[in-house]
């Protein structure tokens, strides 16, 4: 036993004074506490490109939803540049035509659609003084240079066809009054233009009607807030009060205020004006309108209509150039 603990003792002393160095065993990396230019790499970098991300996402989506209220159209469609004129009208056309729900925040916009039949009357109004400016130059003219000197309305003629289709989809009928002046305009000299106006105004009156059957169909929240924004703009002796008064009667006769109904644009009296036009196919037009617009005179007008012979005249789509 002690011969043993001699021989490691020996041993021992052996390998500490005449042996070799000892290497450290291979493990992991001394450990040390990171410095601050690391920490900054590490998350102040990326926290701030993450911010930036989404801070241009904030502002684009900003500048869309901006870019798609009913200010934005109205400024278009204010542009005396044309380009930008019709771009905004075909933007404005795009959404309109649309059937998904997130339209009605549109088409159940009241003021809206008041702003629009505020400048469907103004073009009418201006096509109208055109028309007596132009038609003393159009009898000096003759029959060749005629459709030249008219041609100078087609641009209003353009404008007032796309408000009035654009009218045409609200479910708040507020366009029904100038639409109707529109077509009692029937003493016009221009008579190719101005039919094919009274027609395109009476589509769009059927388009309307057709909206306004349809209003059980709308979320309640929807209905409210559109009659709510009638009401509000109801008083007052101005036109625009006047169109929204209008509306309300189609709409709901009991948020009238007393005695309104005396001054509402009745639809039916303007189609029974309209069963007796010379152009047959506004007659056809009509009585397909009468599917959509009801009223005391709708009955009586619909039998005339049934025993129409086919007299006055029928001017081709194509008439206008």
């Amino acid at each position: 036993m002690s011969v043993s603990v001699f021989w490691y003792v020996k041993m021992a002393s052996e390998s500490t004074n005449d042996g070799p160095a000892a290497t450290p065993s291979p493990g992991l990396p001394p450990v040390q506490p990171p410095s601050g230019r690391f920490i900054v790499q590490l998350f102040v970098v990326p926290g701030l490109i993450i911010a930036a991300v989404v801070l241009v996402v904030l502002l684009l989506n900003f500048a869309v939803r901006s870019s798609r209220d009913p200010a934005y159209f109205l400024q278009q469609l204010d542009s005396d540049n044309a380009d930008i004129r019709w771009r905004g009208a075909s933007d404005l056309a795009q959404i309109l035509k649309r059937t998904e729900p997130a339209t009605l925040r549109w088409k159940t916009d009241p003021r809206f659609a008041l702003d629009l039949a505020e400048r469907l009357d103004a073009t009418f109004k201006r096509l109208c003084n055109e028309e007596k400016a132009l038609a003393d130059k159009a009898v000096a003219g003759g029959e060749e240079n005629k459709k030249l000197i008219w041609r100078k309305l087609n641009k209003d003629r353009d404008l007032l066809a796309f408000l009035a289709a654009a009218l045409g989809e609200f479910h708040a009928p507020v366009g029904a009054p100038v639409l109707c002046e529109i077509l009692k305009h029937d003493n016009s000299p221009d008579l190719i233009g101005n039919t094919h106006q009274r027609r395109q105004a009476l589509a769009a009156l059927m388009n309307m009607g057709g909206h306004v059957r349809a209003i059980g169909e709308l979320p309640a929240e929807s209905r409210a807030r559109m009659i709510t924004g009638l009401k509000e703009e109801s008083a007052g002796d101005s036109a625009r009060a006047a169109w929204a008064r209008t509306a309300l009667y189609y709409l709901d006769k009991n948020a009238l205020p007393t005695k309104a109904e005396q001054n509402v644009e009745l639809v039916d009296a303007t189609l029974a004006r309209c069963a007796a036009d010379p152009d047959r196919f506004l007659r056809k037009l009509t009585a397909m309108a009468f599917t959509f617009w009801d009223g005391p005179l709708a009955e009586p007008t619909l039998l005339k209509l049934a025993n129409d012979d086919g007299w006055g005249t029928l001017l081709e789509d194509d008439a206008r150039e």
